[in-house]
């Protein structure tokens, strides 16, 4: 690979000096979405985020990918050359002046500012339990994840989309929130949060090649709700991922709040659909509790993830619990995981019209040289 461009170099530096000096996204909780957080959760949630748009994504043919995904980092010139140039670079990945390309929108919604703090939460994890130079631990990790998810999303990417979330994207993101003030305004002005799904493995998943098992209810997902209107008891509502809902968060009591947004599910990356989409969202203190998410990604008409903390309180052994029923209303499946486990286990009816959606759609890459 060449040489690493100045702003990675100066991304790692920032994240391995200095400590943490206060927790802005990582509280501990008992309950909810922020008792399943740890580095591994987060790691799977947001590799494989893309895996719930299955007509666009898969985690068939890694390796082959990997070399791709390897190559165009190693030639970003070249890569960037291949897919029209400088200026069809900065119109569909930084800015877009030619207002023709959406790309640019993930780059700075889910890598940035969702990515940015992504880091800044697992070294804040890593730090709480006293790990040493939780930055720089952090900045493995995330930077690990960064490469995996560049290489699930190959089979519908351009050539050039790593080039701009490598090398300029995460490392900006990074340098962002390891300065305290930004943190702080979107830890405190934002209200920014992360509000993954929970992870399971499904065994009787059976795949087009014959092999079975599946990662499903898997991806990232972050909130926004600022104070605009001066009142904790309303405030604006944004959730973002691959689905983007907009509504109203309204106080419920002193520590919970029920959350409301409309919006569009993306069912395939290229060319772009979308369907329209609803979800409610009970949390405490920020930690969600449980969600119910409506025409959704992965094929599902409803979503519903309960999260430990509800079923038998704040027992060690409350569990995770995840219903899906299908957009046929033929698929139904189920699954539960534990606090401490950042994988569950789901069953259910995977019928041969859901496995045949799934990998329907045929790649858009144009293999490297």
């Amino acid at each position: 690979m060449s040489k690493l461009p100045l702003i990675v170099i100066c991304s790692l530096l920032s994240a391995s000096l200095g400590a943490q000096t206060q927790p802005f996204f990582y509280k501990g909780q008992t309950y909810g979405s922020e008792s399943q957080f740890n580095p591994l959760y987060s790691f799977l949630n947001y590799t494989l985020d893309t895996l719930q748009v299955p007509k666009s994504f898969d985690d068939e043919d890694l390796a082959s990918r990997w070399r791709e995904v390897r190559w165009n980092l190693g030639h970003p010139r070249a890569a960037i050359e291949m897919e029209g140039g400088w200026s069809r670079f900065i119109n569909r990945q930084i800015f877009p002046y030619r207002f023709t390309e959406k790309d640019w929108i993930p780059n700075y919604t889910l890598h940035l500012l969702g990515g940015g703090m992504t880091w800044r939460k697992n070294a804040e994890w890593f730090e709480s339990h006293n790990f040493p130079m939780p930055r720089l631990t952090s900045f493995l990790i995330i930077s690990a994840a960064e490469l995996f998810q560049e290489v699930v999303e190959k089979k519908s990417t351009w050539h050039d989309d790593e080039i701009a979330d490598v090398y300029l994207f995460r490392p900006a993101g990074i340098l962002l929130y390891a300065w305290d003030p930004f943190a702080r305004f979107a830890a405190d002005t934002l209200r920014l949060q992360s509000w993954g799904y929970q992870p399971m493995y499904a065994f009787d998943w059976e795949r087009e090649s014959g092999r079975k098992g599946r990662i499903v209810n898997v991806g990232e997902n972050f909130i926004v709700r600022p104070n605009l209107f001066r009142t904790e008891g309303i405030r604006p509502f944004v959730f973002f991922g691959m689905t983007n809902l907009f509504g109203f968060s309204h106080k419920a009591s002193s520590t919970d709040s029920i959350s409301w947004g409309l919006g569009g599910a993306m069912l395939q990356a290229k060319p772009e659909e979308i369907r329209l989409s609803g979800g409610i969202f009970w949390d405490r203190n920020d930690s969600l509790l449980a969600s119910l998410v409506f025409n959704g990604t992965d094929n599902l008409a409803v979503r519903l993830n309960v999260h430990p903390g509800v079923i038998f309180g704040r027992s060690a052994w409350s569990p995770g619990v995840y219903v899906g029923l299908g957009d046929k209303f033929k698929d139904v499946n189920f699954g539960v995981t534990l606090k401490y486990s950042p994988l569950g286990v789901a069953g259910g009816r995977w019928t041969k019209l859901a496995r045949e959606d799934s990998a329907s759609e045929t790649s858009m890459i144009r293999r490297y040289p």
